[in-house]
């Protein structure tokens, strides 16, 4: 029996948003996964880490983002919490096969994050250990699999810089209810 399928949809998530609920979504929908897990990075090596919210605060988000979408499919991983900083994907790659030797990993990524590869550590083992879904992002190339699945342009910079200038999420509701609470109440993301 080959296991699992479960794809990883890794990110700061600082916060998290509909967007990637909807392509978490797609993915077990379309069948392209059994499982799709958010893992939330502490400290991801390409960004600044002055602007990232609580490592505890951007996992409650995702979790409680994950009870409001209600599919048991999707869920909230902080395996990135045991392991050296920064974050390099080979690094929870390799801990996760060794923890899960049952399960086929996949690495759920948006076409801008792909074109990024050759940057990231190890980036050729990477390839060569699991298979990439590229979904579609500001304009970039999906994988065939991925090519109807939905697309956001509302990121999370823009949802923060909202927050910090207005108080409020972007109109259009790109953060889940519960969400958007866990902000006001935590006062998150505020100048």
């Amino acid at each position: 029996m080959d296991g699992r399928r479960v794809a990883l949809l890794m990110g700061s998530f600082n916060p998290v948003h509909r967007g990637h609920l909807a392509v978490a979504r797609y993915v077990v929908e379309q069948g392209l996964a059994d499982e799709v897990w958010l893992v939330v990075s502490p400290q991801n090596p390409f960004k600044n880490p002055a602007e990232l919210a609580p490592f505890d605060d951007r996992l409650a988000m995702v979790r409680l983002a994950l009870d409001e979408v209600g599919d048991a499919r999707l869920k909230a991983c902080d395996v990135e919490r045991r392991l050296p900083y920064p974050s390099y994907t080979i690094h929870t790659i390799e801990y996760l096969q060794k923890l899960h030797p049952e399960v086929r990993f996949t690495i759920l990524a948006g076409s801008d994050i792909a074109e990024q590869l050759p940057r990231w550590h190890r980036s050729e083992e990477l390839r060569r250990l699991v298979r990439f879904l590229i979904y579609p992002r500001n304009g970039g190339m999906a994988s065939p699999e991925m090519a109807q699945a939905p697309m956001f342009e509302g990121e999370s910079t823009l949802i923060r810089s909202a927050l910090a200038t207005t108080g409020r999420a972007v109109a259009d509701g790109m953060l889940p209810e519960a969400v958007a609470e866990y902000i006001r109440i935590n006062k998150l993301y505020a100048l």
